[in-house]
């Protein structure tokens, strides 16, 4: 081989390798974003359920207010 021919296939390795990095950056982020949409379903989610919760004890304290008067 000559010394172009070394220069060329160095740098198709180093290309592939780039080629490699770049898809698996590219499933790293799909993975980071499908994560990033289950936890923002949750914590959707965990709100209504804070918000639920709040309204309950909210209405027994009303309910307890109402029984301590005469």
């Amino acid at each position: 081989m000559t010394q172009q021919d070394d220069a060329v296939a160095a740098l198709e390795q180093r290309l592939q390798a780039a080629v490699q990095r770049v898809e698996s950056f590219v499933l790293e982020y799909r993975a980071m974003r499908a994560r990033h949409q289950q936890l923002l379903t949750e914590r959707a989610e965990l709100m209504d359920k804070a918000n639920a919760a709040r309204t309950r004890v909210e209405t027994m304290i009303a309910r307890l207010k109402n029984m301590e008067q005469p």
